[in-house]
């Protein structure tokens, strides 16, 4: 079976044409697992603006290519004027590579205080966190 996974920075670059197409910004913020938060279809992000490295989503997607798995860049939703786009290990033996985004961007709110974060992730995990996140497996920490 072929890899139809290429490096990161060709899958990047091909994620950001797509998005430029479909009328996204193409400056991109890449959302790790704890940074959002979610309770059915509302999110949170904290500091969203802090998001600017790409090292731990490429070291997520280099290590997702090392295993038979498909990859996904996909964008999540817009803050300001950037895209919050996250890489996920969608798993399976495919090797392949796709791209997402979404017709309607889920509606997101945007977390400052750290106190604030830890009681809505707490909650939130009382209340039983978004499909989103209990079935989608991402870059786990930034």
């Amino acid at each position: 079976m072929a890899d139809l996974r290429c490096p990161f920075d060709e899958a990047k670059e091909s994620f950001r044409r797509l998005l430029e197409e479909q009328n996204w910004s193409t400056q991109i913020l890449w959302l790790s697992r704890d940074r959002v938060s979610g309770s059915r279809s509302r999110h949170w992000i904290f500091r969203p603006y802090e998001l600017v490295s790409d090292d731990a989503s490429r070291a997520f997607y280099e290590a997702a290519r090392t295993t038979c798995s498909s990859i996904r860049l996909d964008a999540f939703g817009t803050i300001g004027d950037r895209t919050l786009a996250y890489v996920q290990d969608w798993g399976a033996d495919g090797r392949y590579l796709n791209f997402g985004v979404p017709i309607n961007p889920l509606p997101l709110s945007l977390v400052s205080s750290k106190p604030f974060w830890e009681l809505l992730r707490f909650t939130n995990g009382l209340r039983g966190e978004s499909s989103f996140l209990q079935h989608t497996k991402i870059t786990p920490k930034a």
